[in-house]
């Protein structure tokens, strides 16, 4: 088993780090909300995004380097979609992981405080533990851990499927156009399967991949590996589907108001197909893949964040790393805004997720221009049909970030 969580590259980081929000919230509320009338969106924002993080991963397989590089030598206009982008990641998309982490703790551990508080919490002792190098010890055990909620969630997708529709439940439901209908899909678009600017974090660990694998781990590996994880990411949202339509689905749902009651929803889900036996393992798998998405983010951010602002400022690359300084200012930034500027737990959900599409056509377009620049060798940059693919991407994409910030003011 350890010869083969030491060979999981980049893709199943990738994936580790998708099976958060988006899977666990929005794909269990679309199947309780909607059945399988949605299940057409996933495969459609799957498959726009795809070009996107290909790219990503040609480009820092091709170079050696990661995108904060290839959009530098674009120029800063790039950079500051860029920094768009991080600020999304750093602060909005890292707050609403905590919040949902939040509720699972609470839920779990019978907490009698509030989601924003235990979130901050988490915050600071997730910061600490980053701070004392600790994180790399754990990753082991995380990834046995995420490892095991994909095997129950495919499980219990499976023992789910006889549920489906019993009684004489309905499976689909009607779609009437409205505002509340468009805001709940632009929602799972921006973080399915995860938010775009997760491009440049897959593309920072095919760096790190390929200097501890040298040549072992060539374009074709690494295309492989992507592809097997934003596989699973895209396989595991439809499983979170069905189980939202097989439990919830005309059965008189409501949305929870508050993160402890969704997550006290979410987990007696796997309980009602598998059994209340398995409620432990499920309760410690999904801690686990909550709390290492928001860890691997807290983790990132600050360290992109500030080769992104050298590359701005023209700091020296030997200039003495500002990651605990970066960390703090996370830590702080998120807590202000979950203590204070949080007006509600879904409410803010939905506009964390909505923003994921704020800079996603910049991002798609970007990487795009990455790919066929003078760095990347003519044999390995992109041809026709994927160049087609991700244009038609970047006029959707722009088609929902027009629609977020339409239903935004009105």
């Amino acid at each position: 088993m350890g010869k083969f969580l030491s060979r999981l590259g980049p893709g199943m980081m990738l994936a580790a780090v998708a099976v958060g929000v988006s899977h666990l919230v929005f794909s269990t509320q679309a199947g309780a909300n909607y059945g399988f009338s949605l299940v057409w969106l996933v495969f459609v924002v799957v498959a726009l995004k795809y070009p996107a993080f290909l790219f990503s991963v040609q480009y820092a397989s091709a170079t050696g380097k990661s995108l904060v590089t290839g959009y530098a030598n674009i120029g800063k206009p790039a950079l500051m979609w860029l920094v768009a982008g991080f600020f999304v990641d750093t602060f909005i998309a890292t707050g609403a992981v905590a919040l949902v982490t939040a509720g699972l703790f609470i839920s779990v551990f019978n907490l009698p405080y509030s989601g924003p508080q235990v979130a901050v919490a988490l915050m600071v002792v997730s910061g600490l533990i980053l701070l004392n190098g600790q994180y790399s010890r754990a990753e082991s055990i995380v990834k046995v851990l995420v490892l095991s909620f994909s095997v129950l969630a495919l499980v219990a997708t499976l023992l789910s499927l006889p549920l489906i529709g019993d009684g004489g439940r309905a499976i689909f439901a009607e779609l009437t156009p409205s505002r509340s209908l468009a805001v709940f899909i632009i929602a799972i678009a921006g973080w399915m399967p995860m938010p775009t600017n997760g491009a440049i974090l897959i593309s920072k660990w095919v760096c790190e991949k390929r200097a501890a694998s040298g040549d072992s781990f060539d374009t074709k590996q690494a295309v492989a590996d992507f592809r097997i994880g934003y596989g699973l990411a895209a396989v595991l949202a439809i499983c979170f589907m069905i189980m939202g339509t097989a439990v919830l689905f005309d059965a008189g749902y409501e949305a929870p108001a508050n993160p402890g009651a969704f997550a006290t929803e979410l987990l007696s889900i796997f309980t009602t197909v598998i059994g209340s036996w398995s409620y432990p393992i499920i309760a410690l798998a999904s801690l686990a893949v909550m709390w290492s998405t928001q860890i691997a983010l807290m983790d990132a951010m600050p360290r992109l964040t500030d080769r992104l602002l050298s590359t701005l400022t023209g700091r020296a690359d030997d200039a003495p790393p500002r990651y605990t300084k970066f960390l703090v200012v996370q830590v702080v930034g998120v807590s202000i805004i979950l203590l204070f500027l949080m007006k509600g737990f879904t409410a803010f959900l939905y506009f964390a997720t909505s923003m994921g599409f704020i800079a996603a056509p910049a991002i798609a377009y970007y990487n795009y221009i990455a790919m066929t620049s003078d760095e990347v060798p003519d044999a390995l940059k992109p041809g026709r049909g994927i160049t087609i693919w991700n244009w038609i991407s970047v006029f959707v994409m722009t088609l929902f970030a027009l629609g977020f910030l339409y239903t935004s003011i009105t």
